[in-house]
């Protein structure tokens, strides 16, 4: 089955390339999971090439593609991350590519498919053997695209995972042990990873918040380091940078709120459940059938 229909894919006209083939190999990557490993290959040069060209050419065109294309890499990263190892170079760049042009996404399910995707594959290779390898290749990449979407008002929905990456990029950093750095490029050698990521990070910010001392990007960067290993302080400290900034400063920043109103909406319906009569249990139907 898979020849003629990889095949069809491959060779039609872009308008007659149908989306359901991305999810129909999603589908059966979720439910197989490892036994697909030998077939990824085929799969990746039939639909990965063509279909990232229909889709990255505006934000727009073929948006049942787009979801379904990111739907099944996510399958891909979590079930056959091997397949992924064992890409070439070019090829496992445009993966990276394509997730962050994902995440770079307007639309909110998309954007969202390409964080958590590319969440999963960061702590995959962390624990890969090859960490040495794709961080030296793509940390700083991953960092400066993260912080561009952070940084950005229209992307505030994205923030807990915005957070969540970085996070993990930062953490990241004591457990290598080839340095991020090319020797050739830094006024001075760095004693370790951690020192080379805060003076690039406060390069980076620095440029993308002209309107803030080097002084206040500094205590920004130097808090993220130290509250690393605490998410809840690592997300505060970040979203308290956020909202002083003259760029949040004039917006409605609910969203970077969002997880914590989700939290007290939840204890908040616990509390109601544990009074006798206080939901109707029509609504708890309703609850059941949503869920």
């Amino acid at each position: 089955m898979m020849d003629p229909v990889l095949g069809d894919y491959a060779r039609n006209v872009p308008d007659a390339r149908e989306s359901e083939v991305l999810s129909l190999f999603a589908t059966i990557i979720n439910k197989y999971k490892g036994e697909m490993l030998e077939d990824v290959p085929r799969i990746f040069e039939a639909v990965f090439q063509c279909t990232l060209e229909m889709i990255t050419k505006n934000f727009e065109d073929y948006p049942e593609h787009r979801l379904k294309f990111f739907s099944l890499l996510r399958a891909i990263g979590t079930h056959c991350f091997q397949a992924l190892i064992q890409l070439s170079s070019q090829q496992l760049k445009l993966v990276i590519d394509s997730i962050n042009w994902a995440f770079r996404h307007t639309e909110r399910n998309i954007a969202e498919t390409g964080l958590s995707l590319l969440l999963e594959i960061l702590k995959k290779f962390q624990a890969s053997g090859f960490q040495n390898q794709f961080y030296k290749t793509y940390f700083l990449t991953i960092e400066q695209e993260i912080f561009a979407v952070l940084t950005d008002t229209f992307h505030k929905p994205g923030f807990k995972l915005h957070v969540s990456v970085l996070q993990h990029l930062f953490c990241a950093v004591d457990g290598l042990t080839e340095p991020l750095w090319d020797a050739s490029s830094v006024p001075y050698q760095y004693t370790d990873n951690a020192m080379f990521v805060r003076d690039y990070t406060i390069k980076l910010l620095g440029t993308s918040f002209p309107n803030m001392t080097v002084t206040e990007v500094t205590k920004f960067v130097d808090g993220l380091l130290s509250s690393k290993l605490d998410l809840p302080s690592f997300k505060n400290h970040i979203r308290d940078f956020l909202v002083q900034s003259k760029e949040f400063s004039v917006q409605d920043n609910k969203d970077l709120y969002a997880e914590e109103a989700a939290a007290q909406r939840e204890r908040e319906r616990q509390r109601m459940l544990a009074i006798p009569g206080l939901i109707a249990p029509s609504e708890l139907q309703d609850e059941m059938v949503d869920s």
